[in-house]
């Protein structure tokens, strides 16, 4: 008899040590699914944010015109949008190349000022800022003689941030100024107003 209690008793301990294992399975196996569950979550939280803020860090190029034109006032002088054709035509950037643009020239042939701000499609910034490149250089070779206008074209630059490409050749100078080596750098100061406002949205 008492060997039989013994044993009701030995089952018993067995079986209850079977089920509290099998709680703490299950417990280890559910923290083990929520805590994977959490770190999923933390990751594409933290990926959206990720997309947000560089959504945020990229700057509006017709805000990024508006600013320029502020920074000159008077003495920003083109008067003409930029459109598709143009950018193709004149400046030779096909519209593969770009995702949006926004620019002004001046409608009369004997005024050269320009703003141009590209933003090309990944990973193409470089040939963009090439190809505006090749634009200035054109330009100065089919310059005509006049001192102001070859001036003008020397000071003018061209800066990438990235995709961003933008081309610059703003401002008035002194029309008394006879030294060209002068005039240029008179001009480069007047470039430089506009680069420094262009490089504010990327900072």
């Amino acid at each position: 008899m008492r060997r039989s209690v013994y044993t009701v008793c030995a089952a018993l301990g067995a079986v209850l040590v079977m089920n509290m294992t099998a709680c703490s399975q299950a417990e280890n196996g559910s923290a083990g699914e929520s805590s994977a569950g959490t770190q999923a979550q933390t990751e594409a939280q933290t990926e959206t944010q990720t997309e947000e803020q560089t959504e945020a860090e990229v700057p509006d190029l017709n805000e990024v015109l508006e600013e320029v034109k502020g920074a000159y006032g008077s003495d920003y002088l083109p008067d003409t949008a930029v459109d598709e054709a143009a950018l193709t035509e004149t400046f030779g950037i096909d519209p593969g190349l770009y995702e949006e643009f926004a620019g002004e020239v001046c409608q009369a042939e004997t005024r050269v000022d320009t703003f141009l701000a590209v933003r090309a499609v990944p990973g193409e910034g470089e040939t963009v800022e090439q190809l505006l490149d090749a634009f200035r250089e054109s330009s100065l070779q089919n310059a005509d003689q006049d001192q102001k206008t070859r001036a003008k074209l020397e000071a003018s630059k061209t800066v990438r941030y990235g995709d961003d490409v933008y081309y610059v050749m703003l401002g008035v100078c002194d029309d008394e100024t006879e030294d060209e080596a002068q005039l240029t750098a008179d001009y480069e100061m007047q470039t430089q107003i506009g680069l420094d406002m262009i490089d504010s949205f990327y900072e």
